[in-house]
């Protein structure tokens, strides 16, 4: 059996381990090991020439300004955008449940592998805690795969083990889990939270995606009776819900009793509750969003958001003004889920207007020509002014329903468009 080697975090020289033409892999989000990538970053300048791989990058650990390193990603959201604010040529488009499977068949291929782990239990596994990912992919196809061990990590169930003997390295680390902090909820979201909880039943179970406009629907669902979740992220809301008993997870067609998702995004309060917590488990995006697993929930909800929607109901997550700052992300795989489920709603919620209230987010076409939901999956549609629903709606009718949730100052110019349009 293979016995890692522990070296101190002085010892760590990337210009030593990186071989020309390697990629370096890490998961995303709030599992990025950031005291890895920082180091990386600061030691980039004298490694050979490599490449880059993340999902969703949140923090700002790894630079791009080094000109012998190349960023490929599956989206420019959040922090990412700003690898790919000169284009987006190194984007590879693509839905979470597809992300697992390319990974495994070398699409790119991960030669080294950073992650964040917490242990070792009395069997010398370790736990990565916040979000696995495709992290398993990942470490079978790598040449090499550092460890940092941080025991700041919460300690969760799940798919969340990893045996010593696939990790090289191990790096002992103690570094603050990455937070993500909702901003202060507004009256736009609060609004928009409250037409998205008309639309949540009692005993559902619901997905939501990451930013504030979830964390708004959290809580304005304090009243609801029951509910499950099953989803790609969770933040400090879903928590608060679970402690007030409001999600109990009883109903679930499967995971009884369980809140399933990819990864914590929140703050340390949830990384707190979700510590050693028998009632939260992540898993890897080849369960969470696998069409046959979702298939099993008759009453599934998935509220998610977009940059823009067109007036036939085509959403667009992914691009604004010609720039990458979204991505693909799991909005598909849980939109269809829904579509699919006897009982489920597919929402896809967002402001009428951009935060300066300069641009219509209700807008004639996609100016960009990106579509991430196409308008043939397109259920129900809610910002600030309402809920559009548009499953099994004519073009027409769609229009309609949408102009009457825009903006009223973009009313008059949508409705001109669409006479043109339609």
């Amino acid at each position: 059996m293979k016995t890692p080697r522990t070296i101190t975090p002085a010892q760590l020289d990337f210009a030593r381990l990186i071989r020309g033409g390697e990629t370096v892999g890490w998961a995303e989000a709030t599992a990025e090991p950031i005291f890895l990538t920082h180091a990386l970053s600061e030691q980039a300048a004298r490694c050979p020439r490599f490449r880059v791989f993340f999902a969703l990058n949140l923090a700002n650990a790894f630079a791009a300004d080094h000109a012998n390193v190349t960023v490929t990603a599956f989206g420019g959201g959040s922090a990412g955008r700003r690898f790919f604010a000169n284009g987006a040529g190194n984007v590879i488009p693509g839905n979470i449940s597809d992300l697992c499977g390319l990974i495994a068949a070398g699409q790119p291929r991960i030669d080294v592998v950073l992650l964040q782990v917490t242990g070792p239990d009395t069997e010398g596994r370790y736990n990565v805690g916040v979000g696995i990912e495709c992290l398993r992919e990942m470490i079978a196809g790598a040449r090499l795969v550092i460890a940092q061990v941080n025991p700041e990590l919460p300690w969760t169930g799940g798919d969340t083990l990893i045996d010593g003997e696939c990790i090289d390295l191990l790096v002992p680390a103690a570094h603050p889990v990455f937070e993500v902090a909702a901003r202060e909820i507004g009256l736009v979201e609060r609004a928009i939270a409250g037409h998205v909880a008309r639309l949540v039943p009692d005993m559902a179970t619901i997905e939501l995606g990451i930013g504030l406009i979830p964390e708004a629907v959290t809580a304005a669902l304090a009243d609801k009776r029951g509910l499950g979740v099953h989803s790609g992220a969770v933040g400090d809301g879903i928590a608060a819900l679970m402690q007030a008993g409001v999600i109990d997870n009883r109903h679930k067609e499967i995971d009884a009793g369980l809140t399933v998702a990819t990864m914590l995004m929140g703050t340390k309060r949830l990384y707190d509750y979700a510590n050693r917590n028998e009632r939260i488990a992540i898993r890897s995006p080849c369960y969470t969003h696998d069409a046959v697993v979702l298939g099993n929930f008759h009453r599934f909800i998935a509220i998610n958001s977009a940059l823009e929607v067109d007036l036939t109901g085509q959403v667009n997550a992914e691009t604004a003004q010609g720039r990458n700052i979204g991505l693909t992300g799991g909005q598909m795989d849980f939109v269809r889920a829904a579509n699919r489920a006897p009982e489920g709603r597919s929402i896809i919620a967002l402001p009428a207007t951009s935060r300066d209230r300069r641009h219509s987010r209700i807008v004639a076409r996609l100016p960009d020509g990106v579509v991430t939901t196409p308008r043939a999956d397109a259920d129900c549609i809610v910002t600030e002014h309402g809920i559009a629903e548009l499953r099994g709606r004519t073009l027409a009718e769609r229009a309609r329903a949408l102009i009457a949730i825009a903006d009223p100052e973009f009313r008059p110019a949508l409705e001109q468009a669409s006479e043109r349009l339609l």
